[in-house]
């Protein structure tokens, strides 16, 4: 139980960081995924986005690997070995999604628009007070695991 809900707080709270992103970028001109690629590759947004969607994916020193490491820890001590092959097929649908939103979004098209003078000064302030602690957590999130599993051990105990 308790690893199940530290996957479900690292993976909502990478979603968060992720939808959070994309509604500070809604006042723009993103109809589909092809159009993540007019955000160009050096902006905030861009590299908040490439740091959700990695995280997402589960790549190795963010933290949604370790959430997702700590499933496949329960289902081994559980003897539920029959469904770590449908967790890896669905592992790597996830990541070639994951992947190809990253390629859109890291496309070579220079960027066409301008966000921040888009942007509400009240809601951009809150946004990046909510974002930039989710992706310290998102990126250094390995160090603090253990703090994290007796912190939520602590609250559903």
């Amino acid at each position: 139980m308790l690893l199940v809900s530290t996957y479900m707080l690292i993976y909502n709270l990478t979603s968060f960081l992720l939808f959070s992103t994309f509604l500070q970028l809604a006042h723009t001109n993103l109809k589909t995924l092809f159009s993540l690629s007019n955000l160009g590759t050096s902006g905030f947004f861009t590299k908040v986005l490439s740091l959700a969607l990695l995280s997402l994916a589960g790549v190795p020193p963010l933290a949604g690997f370790f959430s997702k490491i700590f499933l496949f820890v329960l289902i081994s001590h559980s003897h539920l070995f029959i469904v770590f092959p449908p967790l890896f097929v669905l592992l790597f649908v996830g990541l070639y999604f994951y992947i190809q939103n990253l390629r859109f979004l890291n496309s070579t098209n220079p960027s066409s628009l301008n966000h921040l003078s888009e942007l509400s000064p009240r809601s951009s302030a809150a946004y990046f007070i909510l974002t930039l602690p989710l992706s310290f957590f998102t990126v250094f999130g390995f160090c603090y695991m253990e703090d994290l599993v007796l912190l939520l051990s602590w609250v559903l105990l």
